[in-house]
């Protein structure tokens, strides 16, 4: 086989468009389209990086409620990015029949995205990228939803990427926790899977396990700021020398004019 092309991807999670909507206080409008702004800014990052994909790991709707312009406004801007997104349902926009992601054509508006529709986990070759993706929609009727429950094997010798929307829990932590990731499930990829892609967490956090790089992106922009680890995208390179990633900040603010809660 020839050898895989090296690869480009921003990944990010937790945007929460539409959050605040209706609130008719000045102060949470004005944090909805600040949300709005820096999601724009995740796009022009993707295209500034010449990325290949961009990865939404779920919650990108805060909520089933949100208006029709919100998802509109979510689909034009996606259109922007000059390569292929994919997205998969978190515990916030989940992939319940009837809901947001049925009742609106987001792909009809973005030619480019994808939007991972099935709940037992499904693989995604796309044309043109040396990338095998993997992910698995949320359902609410599902209580016992595992992210990562029945991930398969290594396809072949292209990139791996496995997304999941959940709580990541080390041994002996909070195994009670919903939509639970075990440290364990992690390092059971070793071999087959060369990233994780991982949202449900506004803070941005390296669980990499058992030589399998995993990453939670963080919320570009946090609901409130009283999570001071937000703010940021993954930019994930995949080459020769395996895999490596870096932050970028996307907040638009200055780090020392984000007010104190």
């Amino acid at each position: 086989m020839p050898e895989r092309k090296p690869l480009r991807i921003v990944h990010t999670s937790d945007v929460h468009l539409g959050a605040y909507a209706g609130s008719g206080d000045a102060k949470w409008n004005a944090r909805r389209e600040l949300m709005e702004l820096t999601f724009e800014r995740v796009i022009d990052l993707a295209n500034e990086t010449n990325a290949d994909a961009l990865l939404i790991a779920g919650d990108f709707f805060d909520n089933d409620r949100v208006p029709e312009e919100t998802v509109i406004f979510a689909a034009e801007t996606i259109r922007r990015f000059r390569g292929q997104t994919f997205l998969i349902p978190g515990n916030h926009d989940p992939m319940d029949p009837g809901s947001i992601y049925w009742r609106h054509d987001m792909e009809s508006i973005a030619r480019r995205l994808t939007i991972v529709r099935g709940h037992k986990g499904e693989l995604v070759e796309p044309e043109g990228l040396d990338l095998v993706l993997w992910g698995r929609a949320y359902l609410d009727t599902d209580w016992h939803f595992k992210p990562l429950d029945g991930l398969p094997e290594r396809v072949d010798d292209r990139w791996h990427i496995a997304m999941g929307h959940g709580h990541f829990v080390r041994e002996g932590g909070e195994m009670h926790r919903s939509l639970l990731i075990k440290d364990s499930e992690v390092a059971a990829a070793a071999g087959h899977w060369d990233y994780m892609a991982f949202g449900h967490w506004e803070p941005h956090a390296d669980v990499t396990t058992a030589g399998v790089t995993a990453v939670y992106s963080g919320a570009p922009m946090p609901l409130t700021d009283a999570n001071r680890k937000a703010g940021l995208a993954a930019v994930v390179d995949f080459n020769e020398s395996g895999v490596q990633w870096t932050m970028r900040r996307v907040d638009p603010r200055r780090p020392e004019d984000v007010p104190t809660p």
